[in-house]
């Protein structure tokens, strides 16, 4: 786990308990020094001196005393149920960096990066903030209503916190790799839950838990299960015996190693990739066409680029290009039909881009096999 293990309650929270507690010390104060005046007035009539000379500076003590016992009461202070009832209103979330009291049912939220908006729109909530751009991965997904509306906000290596500040959201989620840094000043601007795995399913849960979801993220996992052993089934002994995974960029080729999602779907739907990709991991992930043979497989995904069209043109020109060099052209997968194109929500994680790869699973596997 992230960060230091600490508690954090939002700082209106904070506020209200604080001044609470002052108004109390306050009040403890006043009642301890009306006491001793009091106590003095009497000595006084019992020491049979005078009081006449000393009843201005009684009464004056009396008029501090009670202007001391009202400023409290008119400061604003808080009573104690509504401090238990805020604290009544949110519900304690474990994650990367402690601990963070999150309002029961949020309506502001605001999501960093495109990963994790996969998951939010997934539990059927809908930010007010996020990387819509992302949304090109899992549009297919959703309904236009699900998507649109949602504001563009900073970049997901360093958040905009004055936009932020004017959006007033209730809830941040987001990543602790990429803004673990800021964790502090967003923490100040609303509930702040960021995750640490690189578990997507672990994911799904956390934000399930700050959001109220938690029985809609177990349903979507048990629906994912059900398709992996559905695809399982129906393939039986039709498996393919390996399979990989290349993305085309423009003038540029990469083999997706072992810790991207949509290999790791795969792999949980029974599928194996050739040991000759296991030297491409980390930052490496870059081939050659030299080294086209490395991906040689009985199936191979390439992902295209379905963003910009200048982005789509300069993609397709390298595709075209691949396709015609003689090293390509010598892979048994090409030579047996078995390259299949899929989208860019390869890029993806979470229910609704697991959903996407296991449909091009049932298309080009099951589908194929049938055929």
């Amino acid at each position: 786990m992230l960060g230091s293990n600490h508690f954090q309650v939002h700082p209106r929270l904070r506020q209200i308990v604080r001044r609470r507690c002052l108004r109390r010390v306050n009040q403890l104060l006043t009642l301890f020094v009306s006491f001793h005046i009091f106590r003095f007035v009497r000595w006084l009539r019992k020491s049979g001196i005078p009081t006449g000379k000393f009843q201005w500076t009684v009464r004056f003590s009396l008029i501090v005393v009670l202007t001391l016992l009202l400023v409290p009461a008119c400061s604003g202070g808080v009573p104690p149920q509504s401090v238990r009832s805020l604290a009544n209103d949110c519900h304690v979330v474990k994650h990367a960096m402690g601990e963070t009291c999150v309002p029961n049912n949020p309506q502001r939220v605001v999501v960093w990066a495109g990963t994790e908006l996969d998951p939010v729109l997934a539990l059927g909530v809908k930010p007010i903030a996020g990387h819509p751009d992302t949304l090109t991965y899992v549009k297919g997904k959703l309904s236009r209503t699900q998507w649109e509306g949602i504001e563009h906000i900073g970049e997901s290596q360093g958040p905009n916190l004055e936009q932020l500040l004017v959006l007033k959201p209730d809830l941040i989620l987001g990543h602790a790799s990429r803004i673990q840094q800021v964790y502090n000043q967003l923490s100040q601007i609303a509930p702040t839950v960021l995750d640490g795995s690189d578990d997507w399913k672990e994911t799904l849960m956390l934000f399930a838990e700050a959001l109220g979801k938690t029985d809609t993220a177990k349903q979507l996992l048990n629906d994912y299960q059900l398709r992996i052993e559905e695809f399982k089934t129906r393939m039986g002994d039709h498996l393919p015996k390996t399979v990989a995974i290349i993305e085309i960029r423009p003038d540029t080729l990469i083999v997706y190693p072992d810790n991207i999602f949509a290999v790791t779907v795969m792999k949980e739907a029974g599928l194996s990739f050739p040991p000759t990709l296991a030297k491409y991991s980390g930052s490496n992930w870059n081939i050659s066409k030299e080294r086209l043979s490395d991906i040689d497989s009985d199936a191979l995904f390439v992902v295209t680029w379905s963003g910009e069209e200048k982005g789509r043109r300069e993609v397709q020109s390298f595709l075209e290009k691949l396709k015609a060099d003689p090293l390509w052209l010598k892979l048994k997968v090409v030579q047996q039909d078995k390259v299949y194109e899929v989208g860019d929500y390869f890029q993806g994680a979470g229910p609704l881009t697991a959903n996407l790869i296991l449909d091009d699973l049932f298309k080009y596997l099951v589908e194929e096999e049938k055929g």
